[in-house]
């Protein structure tokens, strides 16, 4: 009679492959954030007579979904850290003043001082080390 159980699946998360492919997970969706995030930053939805901010919502969703998906991929905090240092440097070229931009702090367009290019900034590079941070304290308090 053979043994249907399973046993758990360890995954490599240490050696030099396998952070490279972390690594490149990171820098894929770091890029693939910053391009959708800015682009939808400044979206709306009025309803009621009240603007919602649905791009920062949908943003910071998709931030959250993305940190999810790479710790689940990967088992490792190695592509979140990639991603949220990257993301700042990524979003560069798209900051400032600019027909799309006003997004670099402190952003001012027209004497009107752009929130949401701050707010975005903060989801894209803080949500991935809040992530890490969380993961940090549950690996901790299962010792």
């Amino acid at each position: 009679m053979t043994d249907t159980r399973r046993r758990p699946v360890s995954v490599d998360t240490s050696s030099v492959a396998a952070r490279i492919t972390q690594g490149a997970m990171g820098v894929v969706l770091a890029v693939i954030s910053v391009l959708l995030m800015i682009t939808t930053h400044r979206m709306q939805l009025e309803i009621g007579g009240v603007a919602l901010p649905v791009g920062l919502l949908f943003g910071g969703a998709f931030q959250i979904v993305t940190c999810v998906f790479l710790y689940a991929a990967t088992g490792s905090r190695l592509p979140l850290v990639v991603l949220g240092s990257l993301w700042g440097l990524i979003a560069a070229p798209f900051l400032g003043r600019g027909a799309g931009g006003g997004v670099l702090m402190p952003a001012v367009i027209a004497d009107q001082p752009q929130f949401s290019g701050w707010i975005v900034q903060g989801i894209g590079v803080a949500v991935p080390f809040l992530t890490v941070g969380v993961i940090t304290l549950l690996r901790r308090r299962q010792r």
